[in-house]
């Protein structure tokens, strides 16, 4: 593997990063994945990258299966067909059956999917089964994405986090589907969240109930890229979560679905999971990120310290004030400058800095109001971005990674990291943006967490910019 040579900066950073890396919480476990022998040795090359296949045998130390030995002419096809099979699975999961759980759909953003995932892999380790891990690309979490897992995760990490459940990408998991001859039998269940305006609610429940769901005809299944699988799908189920009020609703349902699905026979459940609820239990650390993105984000930090992150999410802000939001948050950074005395300002924002399309696939029309407001930023300041600084040069000059920076994707990851990491934080007010933002209060958590264990770097939490 290559190094990417910032060792120094790394010992530079030990005595404040050193205290960080035994903690759970969310700030100090980005930071611990910077220790050297975390991010340096175990980093995909930027020239050669090769993050698609990580197979179970590579732990095993299963070698690939020869069936020269089996001979398909006598007539024991079936035995032989048998035995190529589990040769197969011998192959890929370390036995002679394979039971996986894949959870190919995944609801909304990165910061939101990325705890969903967490929650899904609980339910793999309860069921006792192999977890699929989805494709990723433009800030999604899907089997239609085009990147592999680890284009965003640290799937070592990951492994560490949860030391009982094997993992598996899915392109591996597709080669095992390809190299069966009998095609598994697969139970597709789609999670529903009942009482949303997208669910269907002539199926809507009062109360948490599974039923037998419709069968998908070859057209949808090629719209949600199932059939890229050889799967011999049998069965469909619908999990509802019920429109009430439970108490202690995470633990009751992870309970139900596993009740249901412990028992299946099915070497494979794929799972669409559609409800933005929070279904199980909350697991409180996230998937690290991976090496190459955590080595972008130390870089931009060190080469603007001291320096303002100001996030400015412009999707739902009121259209109308858009300028006057950044007349205001223009008064909020000039009045700053002379009590912090920093000057360095890095924008992270909805708005497509780049060219494309917003950073957020929900934000769809941008209009005069919010390119003025752009404008009397950029002529009032020298605002520093993802884009200016020319954050995942080997990724952007690579046309296989053009579509993963039209729009979001890669590079709100980093948005994120460096926010969490900047002298001075600043958010939007009512009006001027989504208040109630995920990735916004998983930012200001981040940063009083590393506040509160000693980082004297950081001036404040959170501040949002004067209000109307």
């Amino acid at each position: 593997m290559m190094k990417f040579g910032f060792e120094n900066d790394l010992n530079d950073l030990h005595t404040n990063i050193v205290t960080y890396l035994h903690c759970n919480i969310i700030g100090f476990k980005f930071l611990a994945q910077l220790d050297n022998n975390l991010c340096i040795e175990r980093s995909p090359n930027y020239e050669n990258i090769s993050l698609e296949k990580v197979s179970l045998n590579k732990s095993i130390g299963i070698d690939d299966i020869n069936d020269n030995n089996i001979d398909f002419n006598n007539n024991n096809n079936n035995n032989n067909t048998k035995k190529h099979d589990e040769n197969i699975n011998l192959k890929y999961c370390g036995e002679k059956t394979c039971r996986f759980m894949f959870p190919y759909f995944i609801p909304e953003q990165e910061t939101r999917a990325n705890i969903h995932i967490r929650s899904l892999t609980y339910l793999a380790e309860s069921l006792n089964r192999i977890m699929v891990l989805p494709n990723v690309g433009n800030s999604r979490m899907n089997c239609c994405a085009k990147y592999p897992f680890e284009f965003y995760y640290d799937l070592d990490k990951m492994k560490e986090m949860f030391p009982r459940v094997k993992f598996m990408t899915q392109q591996t998991f597709k080669d095992w589907t390809k190299e069966l001859l009998i095609k598994p039998d697969t139970l597709h269940t789609w999670f529903i969240e009942d009482g949303r305006n997208d669910s269907y609610s002539i199926r809507d429940h009062n109360k948490m109930a599974v039923e037998p769901g419709v069968h998908y005809g070859k057209k949808i299944l090629y719209k949600l890229c199932v059939d890229q699988f050889d799967l011999n799908i049998i069965d469909y189920l619908e999990f509802h979560t019920g429109i009430g009020y439970v108490k202690d609703f995470e633990y009751k349902m992870f309970n139900f679905f596993t009740e249901n699905l412990q028992d299946i026979k099915s070497p494979v459940i794929l799972i669409r999971n559609r409800s933005r609820r929070q279904m199980f239990p909350l697991i409180e650390e996230p998937i690290p990120f991976a090496p190459h993105i955590m080595k972008q984000a130390i870089e931009i930090r060190n080469k603007l310290q001291p320096y303002y992150c100001i996030h400015w999410r412009m999707e739902q802000g009121r259209l109308e004030k858009m300028p006057k939001c950044a007349e205001k948050l223009i008064e909020t950074i000039n009045h700053l400058k002379t009590t912090e005395g920093i000057n360095n300002i890095y924008l992270a924002t909805d708005y497509p800095i780049s060219g494309g399309t917003s950073a957020s696939d929900t934000f769809y029309y941008i209009k005069k109001e919010h390119r003025l407001a752009i404008q009397m930023l950029n002529s009032t300041f020298d605002l520093k971005t993802w884009v200016s600084l020319n954050a995942f040069k080997e990724f952007r000059e690579d046309k296989n990674y053009n579509s993963e920076f039209k729009g979001s994707g890669i590079h709100g990851i980093l948005d994120k990291l460096i926010c969490i990491q900047s002298d001075y934080f600043i958010s939007g007010p009512k009006d001027c943006c989504r208040i109630r933002s995920t990735y916004t209060k998983l930012i200001g958590e981040a940063r009083k967490n590393l506040i509160d264990k000693g980082d004297k770097r950081l001036r404040n939490v959170i501040t949002r910019w004067t209000r109307l």
